[in-house]
């Protein structure tokens, strides 16, 4: 959010007040207030992992009891506090290619799709395999799908084969498929790069209370698979939105800068839906969304940069390219904690170009 309340100051001396409003039996816990801006890798770390920050320098969560002047009750943080994010924090491993496994969900989609956008990990170690099926009950029947050529392809009512292609599909890479019904654009990225555009299904409207279906490509309403047809191998982080993705949040994703959780369906509401032999593991080899491109790129930064202690950070372009990386040295971060520096040019950042060693994220 920009330009909320600007130039404001808020006066000493006041108070703070904490209730629960107008609802009943209302919970809080582990709250802080700063008088600086914190950088938002610290507060993922903080939504992560729980209190391994400091307390906040305006107001502290340990001294609260000592501050209490009304009936509240004290206890132990509950088994059930925990941040959503967490059950996104997994991968499904795909150990053969059967017609038995598969992921499903009946009535997935509660609105008409006009604007179709599908993002996902994946590590792929077959080919000819089936990524993703929406099929609705009229039988219009939409893909994601990787043929033996490497071409991945997105199919928008049975449309035909003129996907992208894709490299090196047996390690972990992120993939964006996304298409509008105005003028029937379909995009494909792999690691925030546009692999290519084409045009299918112009003008059509994608039905509600269809079917999804991960792993397998169908021939009948959320039936009929073929393991020739089966995906092998693991995914991660599928989202699904009813929008057409910008290029900078597409971008954002790759580099482990954004977390976005899809507005029709997100890679949580997966993992209780699993058929045959599908493995969920907690936590991901990829890391989804642990910062693991992050810290490549800083152990690329720390290699290549003849600065001792460089790391790497991202900022939004000034053009249109979206993300920019910078290798930066500590003497650029500032007073408050974890946060850089990153308005202007300075011999404190080391601006590179794109290099596949830092892009590929194995």
């Amino acid at each position: 959010m920009h330009d909320v309340a600007s130039s404001k100051t808020f006066h000493a001396e006041g108070r703070l007040s904490l209730h629960g409003g107008m609802a009943h039996n209302s919970h809080q816990s582990r709250l802080n207030v700063w008088s600086y801006k914190i950088d938002g890798h610290a507060l993922s770390l903080m939504a992560n992992k729980g209190p391994l920050f400091e307390n906040g320098n305006v107001f502290a969560w340990y001294g609260i009891k000592s501050k209490v002047t009304a009936s509240t009750v004290f206890q132990e943080t509950s088994s059930d506090l925990h941040n959503s994010r967490s059950m996104s924090v997994y991968q499904m491993d795909f150990p053969s290619a059967s017609d038995k496994n598969y992921v499903l969900i009946k009535d997935a989609v509660h609105e008409a799709i006009r604007f179709f956008s599908l993002c996902f990990w994946a590590k792929f170690l077959r080919t000819y395999a089936g990524v993703f099926v929406y099929s609705s009950p009229s039988m219009m029947r939409n893909w994601v799908f990787l043929y033996n050529d490497f071409v991945l392809d997105l199919s928008i009512k049975h449309s035909g084969k003129n996907g992208s292609v894709i490299s090196n599909h047996t390690s972990w890479h992120f993939y964006c498929l996304q298409w509008r019904n105005s003028d029937g654009l379909v995009q494909t990225y792999q690691d925030g790069k546009n692999l290519g555009t084409n045009h299918k299904a112009s003008g059509s409207t994608i039905p509600s209370k269809g079917i999804v279906v991960l792993g397998q490509e169908l021939d009948g309403y959320g039936s009929r698979f073929d393991s020739n047809q089966a995906f092998q191998g693991s995914l991660a982080g599928l989202n699904l939105w009813s929008q057409f993705l910008t290029a900078n949040i597409i971008q954002g994703m790759a580099f482990g800068v954004l977390n976005v959780n899809g507005n029709l369906l997100q890679w949580r509401n997966f993992r209780n839906h699993t058929f045959g032999i599908v493995t969920v593991r907690h936590g991901s080899e990829a890391e989804i969304p642990e910062y693991r491109v992050q810290s490549l790129r800083d152990k690329w930064c720390a290699k290549n940069i003849t600065e001792v202690f460089t790391y790497a950070r991202f900022v939004l372009g000034l053009d249109t390219d979206g993300y920019k990386w910078r290798c930066v040295a500590p003497a650029a971060m500032l007073d408050e904690n974890m946060c850089y520096n990153i308005t202007k040019k300075s011999s404190l950042y080391y601006p590179m170009d794109t290099n596949e060693d830092i892009f590929g994220n194995n």
